[in-house]
């Protein structure tokens, strides 16, 4: 899966560290337009470089005109592909990735009061049982419609993602 990340030149004269990590990525190139030179930094194995991409993006947390770009697609919120991100590489330190998935959407579920219900997916960001999903007859099947939270929610790419195929 390959992700970039792009940041003016001149944000990041001012951020050593940032440079450094920017440095680090498989393929670090500088590269400019009309809209002036930025850094941008490619790893076509995410999200294998999950930690360098993690620390990249809190050392570029207050910077403007950041932009992440996933398999072509903009990441649109920054602050929820980070949440995820965290979360992917909080999984790979557990003995059991997807029960360490299922116990975090639990804990969402309880907090929300939706416990009795089916979890479609054992992801904490698109709880399942506290979106509002359509079983109405010609609605889009039910793993579409959680695929589509997932990519607002930022956390389609995660390889723990799971989505059951449900009948409506």
């Amino acid at each position: 899966m390959h992700l970039s990340i792009a940041i003016p030149e001149a944000q990041v004269v001012d951020a050593p560290t940032l440079l450094r990590l920017i440095r680090m990525a498989p393929v670090c190139d500088a590269e400019g337009d009309e809209q002036g030179a930025e850094y941008v930094a490619s790893f076509d194995d995410f999200p294998t470089s999950v930690a360098i991409v993690a620390r990249m993006i809190e050392e570029a947390w207050d910077l403007h005109d950041v932009h992440i770009t996933l398999e072509g697609r903009p990441v649109v919120s920054r602050i929820n592909f980070y949440a995820a991100l965290r979360c992917y590489q909080e999984s790979l330190s557990a003995s059991d990735a997807k029960a360490y998935c299922f116990q975090q959407a639990e804990k969402v579920g309880a907090d929300r009061g939706c416990s009795e219900q089916a979890c479609l997916s054992h992801c904490r960001f698109i709880c399942s049982r506290c979106v509002g999903l359509s079983r109405d007859q010609g609605a889009p099947p039910m793993s579409s419609q959680l695929l589509e939270v997932a990519r607002r929610a930022e956390v389609d790419w995660c390889p723990n993602l799971h989505i059951a195929e449900v009948e409506t």
